[in-house]
């Protein structure tokens, strides 16, 4: 008798497991590839999308925007939805080939991060960030710029810095100081400027706000963030990696704006069409991004808004 209800206990639990692996098995899938400075704001759309449908598995891979998207063209990634931290990553690595629209949602701004451990956190101001991320003992960093666009976007801040206060050869001096460091993703600076590792780092002010660290608000003319200084900050530029290996090609200075797309490639275009009209309902995923340190840009299209679905475009504003 005990056997057969041990049997009858065995039976059960690996019927539950059998069900439970059927079910998660079944749920509809729906890949987002993101920046790194969007994995805050996206957990939580990722929970509370997930929460209103239970059918949906959402996938979240973040990284550099650029690189992802080399992984959509160069390696077949399978991506539903794509959300660059530069809407221009889409323009040039994946229209028109890999992708018909670029939507723009949100934008930010660059600081100098700092932490409770940074040397000289205690003095550090707008007036003197330079000089004291420049001293010999000092250990700052930046992300990778080929794979990141908040790395090239912080040798944007430098060059434009350079002019801002008048210093000659503040980049050049930048460039070859000992205690820089770089990292493929932005978001790898967070841990290093939180244990003490890194003294400062640049990052978008979103990401210091989601962690909690202090920074460095730096002056509106080298930030990156007033869309009316986009002449400004389009004085300076950066060399990154093309489309075709051994190529290069030029990026101009550009208030810092996001943009969503799904690929042509998108092994679930209705499931990505949901998902991207929940990211961009103002009650929904733009309320995050607000929530979480971000300004909301339209939504709007970026060039020809043809070729958007109906449902999406129905959330743009002229």
């Amino acid at each position: 008798m005990n056997r057969n209800r041990k049997f009858s206990a065995v039976f059960g639990v690996l019927l539950l497991v059998l069900l439970c692996v059927s079910v998660s098995s079944a749920a509809e899938k729906v890949t987002v590839y993101h920046a790194g400075s969007l994995s805050a704001p996206m957990a939580k759309i990722e929970s509370l999308y997930e929460a209103a449908n239970p059918g949906v598995d959402v996938l979240r891979e973040s990284g550099g925007s650029a690189a992802l998207a080399r992984k959509i063209t160069d390696l077949g990634g399978g991506c539903d939805v794509f959300l660059s931290a530069d809407y221009m990553v889409i323009e040039k690595l994946l229209r028109p080939a890999a992708a018909d629209w670029n939507v723009l949602f949100a934008s930010n701004a660059i600081v100098l991060m700092y932490g409770p451990k940074s040397k000289y956190g205690e003095e550090v101001s707008t007036e003197n960030w330079t000089e004291v991320m420049l001293r010999p003992d000092v250990r700052w960093g930046h992300s990778e710029p080929d794979a990141d666009p908040c790395g090239y976007r912080s040798l944007m801040v430098l060059q434009l810095a350079e002019k801002f206060y008048g210093k000659k050869g503040l980049y050049a001096e930048a460039m070859s100081h000992k205690g820089r460091a770089v990292r493929q993703k932005a978001i790898e600076l967070v841990a290093m400027v939180e244990s003490g590792t890194m003294d400062y780092a640049f990052e978008y002010k979103s990401v210091a706000v989601q962690h909690g660290l202090k920074y460095v608000e730096l002056p509106v003319e080298i930030n990156l963030k007033d869309p009316a200084l986009g002449d400004a900050y389009a004085a300076v530029s950066v060399e990154l990696a093309g489309k075709e290996p051994g190529k290069k090609m030029t990026v101009k200075g550009e208030p810092i704006v996001y943009g969503l797309t799904i690929p042509k490639g998108a092994p679930d275009k209705k499931g990505a069409a949901d998902l991207v009209k929940f990211i961009l309902d103002p009650k929904g995923g733009l309320a995050v991004f607000q929530e979480m340190g971000q300004d909301v840009v339209g939504p709007r299209a970026w060039g020809e808004a043809g070729s958007i679905p109906e449902e999406i475009g129905a959330l743009l504003k002229k």
